[in-house]
């Protein structure tokens, strides 16, 4: 006797063929070797461990099995290792049983006194998923949900912000609106607000008025932490936000359209290439505002200002710079949107002579600045061509590779400073012990450490006193 389930021949215990087929064994539907073994022999369940059993159901609701004496072999085995289960493996057995929608009265009764004694050892995400699996079933037991709601109620006020959010969803996909429970809730979340990003905060609000929350307060706390959150959060903040409120099914929607609001004001105040460049991936945002269809003059205008600059950074992964077919869309939005084209006719022209990056001869020119230790010429100012420029201090080395004339007025104006110098001492002499040092100039050792001098040891013989005089 046997019978074909998913692809897999089994049998029966007593048959003449137990044996098991290596496109079974090898099978990517099972977790565990021993999940093959069973399907082939069902009579073997019975020899499982309570882990091995709950890793043999969740490998049958994989493999899609939907065989009735499977399922009715395995409530026997799980009503006889009831109390041996650990309290997540009573969850993953009670989820695969609802997964193929077996309502099993008597086992889940069983199950649920059993997972009584350790509630207490629960997290959050245990409570959560006993929620959802009960709710499956459409049973709640008292004793079992009395304690989850006291483990709640006790543990609220160190959870995390996705934790509120997830727990006020499960809440109101199953209408609970237990009055105590909500209360003590809203209470932690009023002092633990900081926690949640504004995605959160969207699905809390709603959840909130779903289950008919009517605490004013904790809505006040909310409004004002929206606002906040929305005045603190970067242009790219907003995009992402933006673009997982859109496939949220749980929001409220009047935070969802102040974000919006703000996100098509940042957009248009991006101004230069430094507003652009904060976003990591500047046409992903183009193409969003096209789909609100709120794109303006101002956003193509700098993207254009940015595509100009970044068409000199190098073709690498870690470099931004665009490809040849977002510059083509991009100069079709300008000359629609009857836009500025010089800077995207710089990014074009740039991004075809070069090759699309591959043939950047130097990286583009930086302004001078200033550094220690760096060596300035002077050159006649073209603005200015009658000013002279002050005599150089030259070294002893220098002299020798300049003109005479130059080396003239390199030794007066030395002379003429050490003079000064030597009447400035003689009418108001230094301080003792205060001496003009001259600055150490840098290590020229390769590794750059600064080099030192080791101190001569000397030595003393141990009779010898140290004050003792020869």
């Amino acid at each position: 006797m046997g019978s074909n389930i998913a692809g897999v021949i089994r049998h029966f215990s007593g048959s003449n063929n137990a044996a098991i087929t290596k496109d079974s064994t090898n099978s990517a539907l099972y977790s565990t070797p021993g999940s093959a073994v069973v399907f082939s022999d069902i009579g073997r369940m019975d020899t499982l461990t309570p882990r091995q059993l709950r890793v043999l159901l969740q490998d049958a609701v994989t493999a899609r099995v939907n065989d009735k004496m499977f399922w009715a072999k395995a409530s026997s085995c799980c009503m006889a290792l009831a109390s041996q289960f650990k309290f997540f493996d009573i969850l993953y057995v009670l989820e695969s049983f609802a997964k193929v929608q077996l309502d099993d009265r008597t086992l889940l009764l069983e199950l649920a006194r059993n997972l009584v004694p350790h509630v207490s050892k629960m997290e959050i995400r245990h409570y959560i998923q006993a929620i959802d699996v009960f709710g499956q079933f459409g049973k709640f037991p008292e004793q079992l949900f009395m304690e989850v709601f006291y483990g709640i109620m006790r543990d609220c006020g160190k959870m995390y912000g996705s934790e509120y959010a997830a727990m006020f969803l499960c809440l109101s996909r199953w209408q609970i609106r237990n009055q105590q429970l909500l209360t003590t809730l809203c209470r932690a979340l009023c002092e633990n607000v900081s926690l949640l990003r504004y995605v959160e905060l969207c699905q809390v609000a709603s959840c909130a008025r779903f289950l008919d929350v009517a605490d004013q307060t904790f809505y006040l706390v909310l409004d004002e932490w929206q606002h906040k959150e929305l005045q603190m959060s970067t242009f790219q903040e907003l995009f992402d936000t933006a673009k997982s409120l859109r496939l949220q099914e749980v929001k409220w929607e009047p935070y969802e359209e102040l974000l919006l609001k703000e996100f098509i004001k940042q957009s248009k105040e991006l101004g230069d290439t430094d507003g652009i460049n904060q976003l990591a991936d500047p046409f992903d945002c183009l193409n969003f505002l096209r789909l609100l269809d709120s794109l303006s003059k101002e956003f193509l205008l700098s993207l254009t200002k940015w595509c100009a600059d970044a068409v000199h950074n190098p073709p690498t992964r870690s470099q931004k710079r665009p490809e040849s077919h977002d510059l083509v869309h991009l100069y079709n939005l300008v000359e629609e949107y009857n836009v500025d084209r010089t800077y995207i006719d710089k990014a074009i022209l740039k991004f075809v002579t070069s090759k699309g990056g591959l043939q950047l001869r130097t990286p583009k020119p930086i302004a001078t600045q200033y550094k220690a230790n760096r060596k300035y010429i002077y050159a006649d100012d073209p603005a200015n061509p009658t000013r002279t420029r002050p005599p150089l201090h030259l070294t002893d080395d220098d002299i020798e590779n300049v003109n005479a004339e130059e080396a003239l007025k390199s030794v007066s104006r030395r002379l003429e400073s050490e003079h000064i110098t030597e009447i400035l001492n003689d009418v108001e002499p230094l301080p003792r012990g205060i001496e003009f040092k001259k600055p150490k100039k840098p290590s020229t050792q390769s590794c750059g450490k600064a080099s030192f001098r080791l101190k001569a040891k000397t030595f003393r013989h141990k009779n010898v006193a140290a004050t003792q005089s020869f």
